[in-house]
């Protein structure tokens, strides 16, 4: 296995421990919402920045439209988790949202670290 693609499984590894950390700590002191949302938020905004550096990294420019629509999701994942730290919402809609944006980042990163496990790759994009 490559180097780069040893960083590559450790990172996606470590932002899992860090996602079942979050899991836990709010499980045992009630404040899941609370630092779901923080990590939606970092999450969100670091999937929009690594879409932006690719972009200026690259001479012709191609977008298609799923990735318009992950960049819409994220914006909106961003969106509800600081609307829900600015204004202390406690409607159930707002914290079901941010669980369930919760559980689709980790559940993207899952699936991202069997792939990494499963198939070998001679580059990492």
């Amino acid at each position: 296995m490559s180097k780069p693609d040893q960083w590559v499984i450790t990172t996606i590894v470590l932002l899992i421990l860090l996602h079942l950390s979050i899991l836990a700590i709010g499980y045992f002191t009630a404040k899941f919402t609370y630092l779901a949302a923080f990590l939606n938020i970092a999450f969100g905004a670091s999937v929009i920045l690594y879409w932006v550096v690719r972009q200026t990294q690259i001479k012709q420019h191609h977008i298609e439209g799923r990735e318009i629509i992950v960049l819409l999701a994220e914006v909106l994942v961003i969106a509800t988790a600081v609307f829900y730290l600015a204004t202390h919402q406690k409607s159930n809609g707002i914290k079901i949202m941010q669980g369930v944006f919760f559980g689709i980042h980790l559940a993207v990163l899952i699936l991202a670290l069997v792939f990494m496990l499963t198939f070998k790759m001679n580059r990492l994009i």
